[in-house]
């Protein structure tokens, strides 16, 4: 599996907040990219129609807790944002390298995929940086933010430590 490194300038994003048990996640999220792609007439300046993230604290998937709670924000990129809609939120991501992978394939592909950056980060000495954020950036040309996800197409960015 290709793993490239990659460095982003700071992201501008508006989007919904999702906070959850991994369970309640696989639920919820979906609702709140229909959510987001219904409203996105409230979000002036976007920067690529065609792309989206789903982003979430590093620190995270850090701890060791099976029951633990993650927040997932799906998102789309802005030039600007002085002010947003009710319900909307802006996040601003600073500018940071990340390991960065494909995924593309069944379900089974995600997992994969994440256990490859995994084993590409210790191979390659490096750690991610829980002080950071990760991201799914979902292009929709390539694959739909909203179900039914019958095969998938979308890059996997880890925040690396500097």
């Amino acid at each position: 599996m290709p793993v490239t490194v990659v460095s982003l300038g700071g992201l501008k994003l508006v989007g919904l907040k999702v906070v959850g048990r991994r369970s309640e996640l696989s639920h919820r999220v979906p609702l709140a990219w229909t959510e987001l792609l219904a409203r996105l007439g409230d979000i002036p300046h976007r920067v690529a129609p065609d792309v989206f993230y789903g982003v979430s604290p590093e620190s995270d998937y850090l701890g060791d807790s099976a029951d633990a709670v993650y927040t997932y924000w799906v998102c789309t990129e802005v030039s600007g944002c002085d002010t947003v809609a009710p319900g909307l939120a802006t996040l601003h991501l600073a500018p940071a390298t990340y390991a960065m992978a494909r995924v593309v394939g069944t379900a089974e592909a995600i997992e994969s995929t994440y256990l490859g950056l995994a084993d590409w980060l210790a191979g390659h000495g490096r750690l991610t940086d829980g002080a950071a954020h990760s991201l799914e950036r979902y292009d929709v040309r390539n694959q739909p933010v909203t179900p039914p996800y019958t095969t998938f197409d979308y890059e996997i960015l880890k925040p690396l430590r500097p």
